[in-house]
C-alpha cells in the first residue's frame, strides 16, 4: 500500500519538480516505510510505501528492462505471480519479488489494456518516455483513490489524496457549487467531482490517458451489470459457486510478509470472512471491533461470540463522545473535503486499534450493494410501482439535508450557481442502467457505482491509511461480483430476509445465531451525542461569524435550523457541521502556511 503522486509535461515547459516529493511527504501515513522518486525535466513520479510484499526488493518507482516505462502503484495486485508466468511465456522476465514490478512489463506487452489483466485494488500511473504518454488507472470497484488536475493546458498532476494534490502551486482552491449541493444531499462528494472546481477524482474501472498534442481520453473497462440472468439456476449450484468464489477471494488476500488480522463487527459479512480466513490459515489471527455504551449500537458482544467460535485473538475499543470530538478533525483532514458519514468515527477507532497489532486486515465490506443488504431496498420494493424510478429512489437515498430544507437555507446567490437546482443527481445514473431489468436490480447497480465507491470505500481507504493499515475486502473481488450480479434481487431479498444466498453459504461456516440476527450497519449513537456532548460544539461552529458569512446559506435560516434541532434531523445537522468544520480547517491550514512563509 502506498501513496503516489506525480506531474507530467505535455508540452515544452518543465514541470514543477518539488511537487511530487512534497505530496508524498504529506501522505507519509499512507507509506511510512520508504520513499522513491523518478525525476526528469518532463516528468516526476514519486511514491511513499507501506511495505507488505517484497519487503527488501519492492522499491518504487519500477521500470521496464529498457528503462522507457516507469510506474508507481498504490494498492496490491493479487495475481502478480500468475502475471509473471504470463510475461515469462512471452519472453519478459520480471525481476524482484513485489507485485508492482509486473506493471511496466505488462504495459509493454498489452498497452493501455494492461489493467484488464489485474486482479486487486489499485491506482496506478504509467509514464511512457517514448511518446510522453501518461496513463492513470483505477481498480474495478474504486478501492484505491486517484485525484488529478491540469495546472496548465500543457501539464497534468495527480496524487492519491486530495490535500496532497492541493500542494501543487498551479491548483486553485475555488469550491464547486455542484459538488457542495451533492454533498449536502448524500453526505459525500461523488466522483468525478471533488469539492474543488479544478480537481477531479478518477472514477472506478477507468483509464485516463494524456498525450502531447492530443486531448485527454478516458475509457471505462469494466461495469457492474445487474442482469438477473441466473433466475432459473438451481439453488445448490448457486451456493456451491458462491462458496468457491468466496474461498478463492479470501485465499488471494492472505499473502503478506507482515502481520495480518481482520475487522470483525459481529455481523454476517465480516464474520464469514473471518471464519473462512481462519479455516484456510489454520491458525488464530487478531480480530478487531468497536463497542459503545449505548446498547442499541453495541455489537461487541456478537463480535466476541464469533471470535470465540473462530478461535481468534480478539480486541475491542469502546467509543464515547470524546472519541467522536477527536475524530472529526482527523476524518476531515484525511478526506480533504467534507464527509458526513458518522461511521467514519468508528472506522477510525477500529483501524487505530488494529495498528497496535497488525499491518494488514481483511474486511467484510461490499456485500450490501451486491447481495441486497440495505433496508432501503426493501422499502423500494414495497413502494407502489409507477412514476420515475430516480425520483422514488432519491427519496430513499437522500439522508443528509433534504431538498425542502436546502430550499429554506440556500442563499439566492448560491442557488443561482447550481445549474438546474433543485436537481436529482441520480437520474443520469439510472439512465445508464437497463430499463428492462427490475427496479431493485437497477437500484443496486446505481449504488454499486456511487454509494459503494464514493461513500463506503472512501471511508475505508482514508481511515485505514490514516493509521497506516492496509484493508483487503474479499467480498469486493470482481470475479465474485461478476457472478453475484447475475443473481436476481428477488432471490437475494426474500420477504424480510436480505442477502439470502450469502446466508446459505455462511451457514456452512457460522453458528445459527449469526445468520438470524437482524442486520446492523456500523453506526454510532449520533442522535444522543448531538443532543448532549456534541451540542455546544456544533452550535458554536455553525453559528460562528465565519459560518454565517460563508455565502451558502441565509444567516437567519441557518440560525433557525440549528436552534430548532430535533433528533430526526441528526444527519442534516451533522452534514452542515462537517461542511463548516472542513472550511475552518482549510482556513486554519492556509493561515499556518502563510505564517510559515512569512517567517521563512
Amino acid at each position: 500500500m502506498c501513496g503516489i503522486a506525480g506531474t507530467v509535461s505535455l508540452g515544452h515547459a518543465p514541470v514543477h519538480s518539488p511537487f511530487a516529493s512534497d505530496a508524498c511527504a504529506a501522505m507519509a501515513h499512507r507509506g511510512p516505510d520508504e520513499t522513491g522518486t523518478h525525476v526528469t525535466p518532463e516528468a516526476v513520479l514519486a511514491m511513499c510505501r507501506l511495505k507488505i510484499i517484497g519487503l527488501h526488493d519492492g522499491s518504487q518507482p519500477v521500470f521496464s528492462d529498457d528503462g522507457t516505462v516507469v510506474c508507481v502503484l498504490n494498492g496490491e495486485i493479487y495475481n502478480h505471480k500468475e502475471l509473471r508466468a504470463f510475461l515469462a511465456a512471452r519472453g519478459r522476465q520480471v525481476r524482484g519479488g513485489s507485485d508492482a514490478q509486473v506493471l511496466p512489463h505488462l504495459y509493454q506487452e498489452l498497452g493501455e489494456h494492461f489493467v484488464e489483466r489485474l486482479h486487486g485494488m489499485f491506482a496506478v500511473a504509467v509514464y511512457d518516455t517514448r511518446d510522453g504518454r501518461l496513463v492513470l488507472a483505477t481498480d474495478r470497484v474504486g478501492k484505491k483513490p486517484l485525484f488529478y488536475t491540469r495546472p496548465t493546458a500543457d501539464s497534468v498532476a495527480f496524487a492519491s489524496e486530495l490535500p496532497a494534490l492541493m500542494l501543487h502551486p498551479g491548483v486553485r482552491e475555488d469550491t464547486d457549487p455542484v459538488a457542495i449541493d451533492q454533498y449536502l444531499s448524500y453526505r459525500v462528494v461523488p466522483a468525478p467531482h471533488t469539492v474543488y472546481r479544478q480537481v477531479r477524482r478518477l472514477e472506478p474501472a477507468t483509464t485516463l490517458v494524456f498525450e502531447p498534442g492530443r486531448p485527454e481520453r478516458s475509457r471505462r473497462y469494466w461495469l457492474f451489470e445487474f442482469t438477473a440472468e441466473l433466475a432459473d439456476t438451481p439453488q445448490a449450484e448457486i451456493d456451491d459457486r458462491l462458496d468457491a468464489l468466496l474461498q478463492q477471494a479470501v485465499r488471494d488476500r492472505l499473502e503478506s510478509e507482515v502481520p495480518l488480522g481482520a475487522m470483525l463487527s459481529g455481523g454476517l459479512d465480516s464474520s464469514l470472512v473471518v471464519a473462512m480466513a481462519t479455516r484456510q490459515l489454520g491458525r488464530p489471527i487478531h480480530t478487531f471491533s468497536v463497542g459503545f455504551e449505548h446498547a442499541a449500537f453495541d455489537e461487541s458482544v456478537h463480535a466476541r461470540a464469533v471470535a470465540e467460535h473462530c478461535g481468534t485473538r480478539h480486541h475491542v475499543y469502546r467509543i464515547g463522545a470524546q472519541d467522536a470530538k477527536e475524530a472529526v478533525d482527523t476524518i476531515l483532514t484525511h478526506m480533504g473535503e467534507p464527509y458526513a458519514f458518522p461511521s467514519a468515527i468508528a472506522a477510525s477507532c477500529m483501524y487505530k486499534l488494529a495498528k497496535e497489532h497488525v499491518t494488514v486486515v481483511l474486511t467484510g465490506d461490499g456485500a450490501d450493494e451486491i447481495f441486497c443488504g440495505y433496508g432501503r431496498y426493501q422499502r423500494l420494493r414495497d413502494l407502489a410501482d409507477g412514476g420515475d424510478l430516480a425520483d422514488r429512489y432519491e427519496g430513499l437515498l437522500v439522508d443528509g439535508v433534504p431538498h425542502t430544507l436546502k430550499n429554506q437555507l440556500y442563499s439566492a446567490d448560491f442557488a443561482a450557481r447550481i445549474p438546474g437546482h433543485p436537481r436529482n443527481y441520480l437520474r443520469a445514473r439510472f439512465d445508464r442502467t437497463d430499463p428492462s431489468v427490475p427496479d431493485l436490480d437497477r437500484a443496486m447497480q446505481v449504488d454499486s457505482g456511487f454509494w459503494l465507491s464514493d461513500a463506503q470505500l472512501v471511508k475505508i481507504d482514508r481511515m485505514s491509511m490514516a493509521h497506516s493499515v492496509e484493508p483487503r475486502s474479499p467480498l469486493l473481488d470482481h470475479r465474485l461480483i461478476d457472478y453475484v450480479t447475475r443473481i436476481p434481487a428477488s432471490r437475494k431479498l426474500v420477504g424480510a430476509r436480505e442477502k439470502v444466498p450469502l446466508k446459505r453459504v455462511a451457514a456452512r461456516y457460522l453458528p445459527r445465531q449469526v445468520l438470524d440476527r437482524r442486520k446492523q450497519e456500523l453506526a454510532v449513537p449520533l442522535e444522543s451525542w448531538l443532543g448532549t456532548e456534541l451540542r455546544s460544539t456544533i452550535t458554536d461552529t455553525l453559528l460562528s461569524e465565519a459560518s454565517l458569512e460563508r455565502g451558502y446559506f441565509r444567516p437567519d435560516a441557518l440560525r433557525s435550523a440549528v436552534r430548532a434541532f430535533q433528533p430526526g434531523h441528526s444527519y442534516a445537522l451533522w452534514t452542515l457541521f462537517m461542511l463548516e468544520r472542513w472550511h475552518q480547517l482549510q482556513e486554519d491550514s492556509t493561515a499556518r502556511e502563510v505564517a510559515a512563509a512569512a517567517h521563512a
